[in-house]
């Protein structure tokens, strides 16, 4: 019995540590390759410039003032890491997955279905709020063309039809749908944005910007944490991988490109909308429309341009989330994780149709049904998440010990978090009810723990890969990791009660999987033993 449990326990612990192989060739037929550089460029910008300058600004500004362009250019550092690491694993496996995919490879099935999930929760809260924002500033926008006495429909019948129709363009394929529709209105956003930019710092008075740090550094370092959701971006170029002609020269570069572009973009944006308004006067629910109405820098036409630049930024941002959403399905499905019949592609016009539909269908439910507006604050951890395990992974699937590397990598990321805590709570020790010494001390302890995962990790031994190499391996994933970690020291509390909760919810599930491949085995186990006694 005792053997039987511990063949059991090993039985569990293989299928929950068995990696993917890193190529596996016979589903590249399935999607249709047709992006190249500038469309990848497209769908990263596209991902990321619409809710971070229309949605985002209003509320991070409120507890940084002018130095939320510090928010913005600390997310931006933090991604330019993960962007690198992000990279070279979307160069090296040129399939769809993005960040499930790189974990299931490096790390293994249960972590890949963890991190895969969490993600996809970040996911499909963020595409509610953008339904749910791109509708009201429709509703706003068409309500003030045609005044009080035309009837506008509420902005949640809005948000239920953009979701069908973005559904749909997805639905027809990629070179007739995203390709054409995305590329177009993100120029056209794109234009916008710096048209506004141009006009706007004609109309900044730098007495706004000062002081530059009215409430410190701290909430600007927090604040970040939600800055960082404005550039995932390069997860959505990452999980357009199949879809690529040349993905091993393509990808690195639409994703380098495409965040670089998105971060001057904001912090442009940023400086020019705190130098037309006092920050403390910025309406968190239309930044930009009070700042060219007819009480700050009264352009009326630009008022115009930021009304449609914001319902066309929020629909781009929705379409790249949902293609990137349906792709990760599609990954899951295909490996047997989760229900087989959303790795079906279309015949006719070679996209995920079933998956697709799913996606739009959840963001439906979720913007009609549920105060997504009110669960802002458990968003971004999964994507911060995600981007320490790109950057975890460059290094295990570089490592000559990769198991050793995957151990040391999961141990500075947890001490990265605790020590960002620590330091935090010593910062503020009047209000903290533990003692100083005993604080001091843990606190000592994690750094000295993340320096000696940190030695462990630079004393290992790497291959650089054939493809595109992370440049200055193994320090760029080593400061994306503990950059990474402080940021998720930043996020609220009651994202990580979520990330928690879904977590378990997610072992749960996978516990279950694990029972009935133990039962199959088990009985098959049983029929080989009955099938050699009756031979003998």
């Amino acid at each position: 019995t005792h053997s039987g449990g511990r063949g059991c326990c090993r039985l569990a612990v293989d299928m929950a540590l068995r990696k993917r192989p890193v190529a596996n060739e016979g589903s590249r037929e399935a999607l249709r390759p047709s992006l190249r550089a500038l469309d990848l460029t497209l769908i990263g910008v596209g991902a990321s410039v619409g809710s971070g300058i229309f949605v985002i600004i209003g509320a991070a500004v409120q507890p940084t003032g002018p130095a939320v362009c510090l928010s913005f250019a600390i997310a931006a550092i933090s991604s330019v890491f993960s962007a690198l690491c992000y990279a070279e694993l979307a160069a090296r496996i040129p399939e769809t997955g993005s960040v499930y995919l790189y974990a299931y490879v490096a790390f293994g099935e249960f972590v890949a279905l963890v991190f895969g999930l969490n993600v996809m929760v970040d996911y499909h809260f963020g595409a509610a709020l953008g339904i749910l924002s791109c509708g009201s500033y429709l509703h706003s926008t068409l309500q003030g063309y045609f005044g009080e006495g035309v009837y506008v429909p509420d902005s949640r019948i809005f948000a239920a039809v953009i979701a069908l129709i973005t559904t749909a363009t997805l639905c027809v394929g990629v070179e007739q749908g995203m390709k054409k529709v995305n590329g177009v209105l993100v120029s056209v956003k794109v234009l916008i944005v710096v048209v506004i930019i141009a006009v706007g710092s004609l109309k900044m008075h730098t007495e706004n910007l000062s002081p530059f740090l009215p409430y410190g550094f701290g909430p600007v370092a927090s604040t970040s944490t939600t800055c960082c959701f404005a550039y995932i971006g390069f997860g959505t170029v990452a999980n357009a991988a199949e879809e690529c002609v040349n993905p091993r020269r393509d990808l690195p570069i639409a994703i380098t490109a495409s965040l670089a572009i998105c971060s001057a973009l904001y912090i442009a944006f940023a400086l020019v909308l705190c130098g037309i308004v006092p920050f403390r006067n910025i309406d968190p629910a239309a930044p930009v429309v009070d700042a060219f109405g007819p009480k700050y820098a009264n352009v009326p036409w630009v008022a115009v341009l930021v009304d449609w630049g914001a319902i066309i930024g929020l629909y781009t941002t929705l379409l790249s989330g949902l293609y990137s959403q349906a792709r990760m399905y599609l990954a899951m499905s295909r490996d047997g994780l989760i229900c087989k019949a959303l790795s079906v592609v279309s015949p006719r016009f070679g996209t995920p149709v079933r998956s697709q539909l799913l996606c739009g269908l959840i963001s439906v439910v979720l913007a009609v049904c549920f105060p997504v507006n009110k669960l802002v604050r458990f968003l971004n951890i999964g994507v911060l998440l995600s981007y320490t395990v790109v950057c975890a992974g460059v290094l295990v699937l570089r490592a000559e010990n990769p198991t050793l590397t995957a151990v040391s990598s999961s141990v500075l990321t947890v001490a990265s978090v605790l020590a960002a805590v620590v330091v935090e709570l010593l910062s503020d020790i009047s209000h903290t009810a533990a003692s100083p010494v005993m604080m001091v001390v843990l606190c000592v302890l994690l750094f000295a723990i993340c320096f000696v995962s940190c030695t462990a990790l630079v004393c290992q031994k790497y291959r650089s890969p054939e493809t595109f190499a992370c440049p200055l391996c193994p320090a760029v994933p080593l400061f994306g990791i503990i950059i990474n970690g402080y940021l998720l020291a930043q996020c609220h509390w009651e994202a990580w009660v979520r990330l928690a909760g879904t977590t378990l919810f997610i072992l749960a599930i996978y516990v279950v999987r694990v029972r009935r491949a133990l039962r199959q085995t088990s009985s098959t186990a049983s029929h080989c033993e009955q099938l050699v006694e009756v031979v003998q």
